[in-house]
């Protein structure tokens, strides 16, 4: 009679599970990682976009230069500018590129803020929002004071 020795390890359908586990687990954890580093880049953008604002206005009330300052507005990117209008070909002009997940869509294109009073060229909002999923997006409302509010 032949005696069979049992070895001790893994089977080839417990290795095959435990990957199949471990692929799904992996599967899930990109998706959610995915979203939120969109997530993330949207409201990094948009704080961006508020800083420019609110550093132009700034500028312009300090009259660094004597000059007025202003950012444009793109599709997908931000530019902030020196002087009473926006002009692309100018070297100054200091561009911020959108994150690729994320666009701009505004209501005003350019605003340019007044010495000593610190008022905006124009006034009203600025939507940015995911390409992947519109319907997040945050707000920014430029005030005719030149404030900036984020909701």
């Amino acid at each position: 009679m032949m005696l069979y020795r049992r070895t001790s390890g893994f089977t080839l359908v417990e290795t095959l599970v435990v990957i199949g586990i471990i692929s799904l687990i992996s599967a899930i954890s990109l998706t959610s990682l995915a979203s939120l580093s969109r997530n993330e880049a949207l409201s990094a953008n948009t704080s961006a976009l508020a800083a420019r604002l609110r550093d132009a206005r700034a500028r312009t009330l300090a009259s660094v230069g004597g000059m007025q300052y202003g950012v444009y507005i793109a599709t997908t990117s931000i530019t902030f500018f020196t002087g009473s209008s926006y002009d692309p070909s100018t070297s100054t002009n200091d561009v911020f590129a959108l994150s690729r997940y994320v666009n701009a869509s505004s209501s005003i294109q350019s605003v340019v803020f007044e010495r000593v009073t610190g008022n905006s060229s124009a006034s009203g909002t600025i939507e940015m929002f995911l390409l992947s999923d519109s319907a997040k997006k945050k707000t920014l409302t430029v005030q005719t004071s030149g404030l900036v509010n984020v909701q």
